[in-house]
């Protein structure tokens, strides 16, 4: 097995013991250690119809949640169906919007960034010094396949 390959098996190996970990504590009462900054999305598979709960961080904008993603269960979203999401302990109902404008996702990445600057090394994207979205960063991320979901709890 070439090394790049070993090391993407190990990486992956270890994402999804991980995200196990983080979903087991965030659907337990244990779920305020983590459920300020995360939450679990569930999407159905299009072709399959399989429901995948996915771990992810999160921000909060103007009465919606924001969560940069380059993962591919938002290719799963369908337009005008909601999402289920287990937000702070609670299972919800969500109405999302898939964003890749740049101009809309450089206003919701500054959110996104103040609230969680670790999630800014994952999608290598930073915030400039006069506090917004460096463009060409965020220009090479959304080439790269980097989305805003933005949430609507219902």
């Amino acid at each position: 097995m070439p090394t790049s390959t070993k090391a993407q098996t190990t990486q992956s190996r270890t994402q999804r013991i991980g995200d196990t970990i983080v979903r087991a504590i965030l659907r337990s009462r244990l779920h305020p250690l983590l459920s300020k900054k995360l939450l679990i999305i569930t999407v159905s598979g299009r072709k399959t119809g399989r429901e995948y709960a996915n771990p992810v961080g999160y921000a909060e904008h103007d009465g919606h949640l924001l969560i940069g993603t380059a993962a591919s269960w938002r290719r799963n979203l369908i337009p005008g169906t909601p999402v289920r999401i287990r937000l702070r302990g609670t299972d919800i109902q969500a109405d999302h919007e898939v964003i890749t404008d740049e101009s809309r996702a450089a206003t919701l990445y500054r959110e996104i960034l103040t609230q969680n600057p670790t999630h800014g090394r994952f999608a290598k994207i930073h915030l400039d010094p006069d506090g917004t979205t460096n463009l060409p960063a965020l220009r090479t991320a959304l080439s790269h396949g980097i989305a805003v979901v933005r949430l609507r709890p219902r």
